[in-house]
């Protein structure tokens, strides 16, 4: 039996019971989160059934509702309306016996305050056939029927300000004032503010909140199936578009009470709502969307006084601004983002989602953070934003080649999704005043350690996951591993003062004036370089330049191999013609082989002899400086700078593990673990036999999992005197700086200058490769790298002065540039 089997023997079992378990809880636990009508002094009545059409006098439904303060109150009673999802008990939780509560704070007046079930939640009528605040609105106008209120303050929470705003709409004169708490409003202001958006949105939501919570045991933390259902429902219901026009016709006094931080409502709704609505006061508060729990003695005074100025109709309606809560001043790039965020949400959910994809197709936990930075203060919807990472992630496709576009990985790529934009989201607003110092520029190293805590918090979970951690952290530790425009930096900053003291000539392109482009800068011929030595120096590996751009490439580099016996046939490197780092380089042993190469790399080839080695080293080469040689620099000999021993990696088997697994385990193999699992897709989970060893490439290049090692003991009078007579054999004398790339047979043959070949010459740009040596400082490897430089450009001055000239700037930026 396998272990997949086995695992799911074990565990199927034991989620089946706890998944009874859970139902058998839910079912007796869920009075306990809505108590019943009579524990609580709950009044219910029976009202006509309401519909977005109005009320069906026909059917009834059960309406309950908290009754507190005097009945015989003169004054209009203020009914409070909860959210979504929520009940009226809520405002009457009570966690000091010694401190009131919300409602008891609004009665303490002798005003009668009324807090209702919504249909559909708490004690109200559990299953109706209308859950919009529309027909809400008519619900609420049959409580008044029915209790026989003229007039009521209606406190509208949360998603209930919907069914506030539609009541100004159907019942205007049985309204003495709104209260807009924390509450949504028009369309243009909920979400993405687009309607068919949001309600696909809550569509692809309904299975996930309605039916999934049922096959997890969540023993009643995700609420009730009823609680689930009429949550969904009153979004999935509610038509908000014909909202803004309400508001802005109405007449009823309307205070919008809301919080500077309310997360779920941004602060800028409110101001919004209240741009609109003539008849509005806004009183922006230091709080979130919690006010009645967090800011209870505050949030009522406000609402008493705004209930007492209208308890008598036709008073003025105050219409001012009262900011308690002044937006914190932004500089640098937050109040960059602010601005931005702006302008963001006013360009619909299509054009967000394509640049949320994009970005997530670029860099996706770059992307998330970013997408963040908007979704926490309100100006891109979470909604939106998980719409344009998902399908980005998914366009991007698997991070490792070993792993496949299957359900198990689209599934975990939409959890990941969810959840990291919450993370982001969260850590966004919770970072937000360390943002703001140091003028705003805090906000950068604040992203970049988010987006470094999205990928750790990514990787953790899994075994894979962690050795891509480990591999990381090698990677960032070493220079061995960093891209080339970090670990060049000293020459970056070098570059500046040695054009100024040139006087802005790019003298070190004089260097090698017989390879093109600069002396070998960018893009020069490998095979043009090797066709500058005489055609019989013994050293050079045979090499034909193939033009791959044709159809017939394939069959021409084919015949050539049975016709040219120079070129050894069978096995033979295949290589691009102006190659960079190793890229492209194929060692082909069939026709197949050849074929394949030219099928998936058009472009100019070389056909070069295979040297089995089994050695490989690069031996950097350069003119001696005047002061050591006096003579014109045509003419001075040359010594070996460096030399670093390539060494050839290999995976040992161990009778247990699979090639995959040895990858990854492997301290060093692991910081290329990509470049391996490409290059044995087929044989992943292969299992090694102990002792049998496989060979990682033949390539002798660091990107294609060669390592790199000083090899300065190489170095001897016999060697340096061939690679110099080598060198000076250049046509013209051309050459004076570069790395030649040796195959050799052993280590006393080389002392000799014996026994080698050459595969290929590179010019300016080519490095003094033993400063990847993983057992050597940074310091030394910049030394190296700042020494070779000093050279290329000394020879480079030298030459200018003797007649070569160097690149314009101009025609610099067009070679690199390409």
């Amino acid at each position: 039996m396998s272990s997949r089997r086995r695992w799911i023997r074990l565990v199927l079992p034991i989620y089946l019971l706890l998944l009874v378990a859970s139902h058998l809880v839910q079912r007796f636990w869920d009075p306990a989160l809505t108590p019943r009508p009579e524990a609580i002094g709950a009044t219910v009545i029976n009202i006509p059934e309401p519909h977005a059409s109005g009320p069906d006098p026909a059917r009834t439904v059960r309406l309950a509702f908290l009754d507190r303060g005097p009945v015989s109150s003169p004054l209009p009673p203020i009914v409070l309306l909860h959210g979504s999802p929520g009940q009226a008990y809520h405002y009457d939780l009570q966690r000091d016996p010694d401190v009131p509560t919300f409602i008891d704070r609004l009665s303490a007046g002798q005003r009668r305050v009324l807090a209702v079930d919504l249909p559909g939640f708490g004690n109200s009528q559990a299953l109706i056939p209308d859950y919009s605040s529309r027909a809400a609105a008519y619900a609420m106008r049959s409580l008044l029927d029915t209790l026989g209120i003229e007039r009521a303050h209606f406190v509208c929470w949360s998603n209930s300000g919907a069914v506030g705003i539609n009541l100004c709409d159907i019942a205007p004169d049985r309204m003495a004032s709104l209260t807009l708490l924390a509450a949504v409003g028009a369309q243009q202001a909920e979400g993405s503010g687009s309607y068919w958006f949001e309600h696909a949105k809550y569509l692809a939501g309904l299975p996930l909140v309605v039916v999934l919570p049922e096959l997890l045991p969540h023993f009643g933390l995700l609420g009730s199936t009823g609680l689930r259902h009429s949550f969904i429902r009153s979004f999935l219901d509610n038509d908000q578009r014909p909202l803004g026009a309400i508001m802005a016709r109405t007449s009823v006094p309307t205070l919008i009470l809301h919080g500077r931080h309310d997360f779920l409502i941004s602060d800028w709704a409110a101001e919004f709502h209240h741009h609109i609505m003539p008849a509005s006061r806004l009183v922006m508060l230091d709080a979130s969307h919690f006010l009645p729990f967090l800011q209870p003695q505050e949030s009522a005074t406000i609402i008493l006084a705004h209930a007492q100025r209208h308890d008598t109709p036709g008073v003025e309606p105050l219409t001012d601004y009262e900011n308690l809560a002044p937006r914190a001043e932004r500089a640098g790039p937050a109040r960059l983002v602010d601005h931005l965020g702006t302008h963001l949400r006013r360009w619909g959910p299509i054009t967000q989602i394509l640049i949320v994809l994009l970005l997530a197709r670029w860099k996706p936990e770059t992307a998330t953070l970013l997408a963040a930075l908007f979704v926490a203060p309100g100006n891109l919807d979470f909604g939106v934003a998980f719409a344009g990472l998902l399908p980005g992630r998914l366009w991007r496709g698997p991070e490792l080649p070993d792993q496949r576009r299957n359900l198990s990985w689209l599934a975990g790529q939409t959890v990941w999704t969810l959840v990291a934009l919450s993370f982001a989201s969260i850590s966004v607003s919770l970072t937000d005043p360390l943002s703001r110092r140091a003028a705003g520029w805090a906000l950068v190293p604040v992203c970049i350690i988010g987006v470094l805590a999205l990928r750790l918090v990514r990787h953790v979970w899994t075994w894979t996951g962690r050795r891509r951690i480990l591999a990381a952290l090698t990677r960032t530790l070493h220079h061995e591993w960093w891209p080339v425009y970090i670990f060049y930096t000293p020459v970056w900053l070098c570059i500046p003062f040695m054009l100024l003291r040139r006087r802005a000539r790019l003298v070190f392109t004089a260097t090698n004036p017989g390879i093109e482009n600069g002396g070998g800068f960018v893009g020069e011929s490998k095979s043009g370089i090797l066709a500058r030595f005489p055609v019989d120096e013994a050293t050079i590996l045979p090499a034909r330049l193939i033009d791959g751009t044709q159809p017939e490439a394939a069959q021409t580099a084919l015949d050539l191999i049975d016709a040219d016996p120079t070129l050894g046939g069978f096995p033979i490197v295949i290589k691009p013609d102006a190659g960079q780092r190793g890229i492209g380089v194929t060692l082909a042993r069939t026709p197949e082989d050849v074929r394949t190469y030219f099928q998936h790399r058009p472009g100019p080839a070389v056909l070069q002899r295979f040297h089995p080695g089994p050695r490989e080293c690069g031996v950097f080469w350069m003119r001696k400086p005047a002061h050591l040689d006096p003579r014109p620099i045509h003419q001075r000999d040359g010594f070996i700078f460096s030399i670093n021993r390539k060494l050839f990696q290999h995976l040992e088997g161990d009778g247990r593990s699979t090639i995959r697994r040895l990858i990854w385990t492997h301290p060093r193999y692991r910081c290329q673990a990509r470049l391996f699992l490409t290059r044995f897709a087929g044989r992943l989970d292969e299992v090694l036999p102990a002792g049998q060893s496989l060979l990682l490439s033949f390539a002798g290049n660091h990107a294609q999992g060669t390592c790199f090692v000083d090899g300065r003991e190489l170095v001897t009078p016999a060697l340096e005197a061939e690679i110099n007579r080598i060198a000076r054999s250049f046509h013209d004398d051309g050459f004076d700086f570069g790395r030649f790339d040796l195959r050799y047979e052993s280590d006393d043959l080389l002392a000799q200058g014996r026994g080698f070949a050459i595969l290929e010459l590179n010019g300016l740009t080519s490095e003094s490769t033993n400063m990847y040596d993983p057992d050597r400082s940074l310091s030394w490897a910049w030394s190296i790298l700042l020494a070779q430089w000093k050279h290329a450009d000394r020879i480079g001055l030298e030459r200018a002065a003797a007649g070569t000239r160097p690149l314009s700037l101009i025609d610099f930026i067009r070679l690199v540039l390409g």
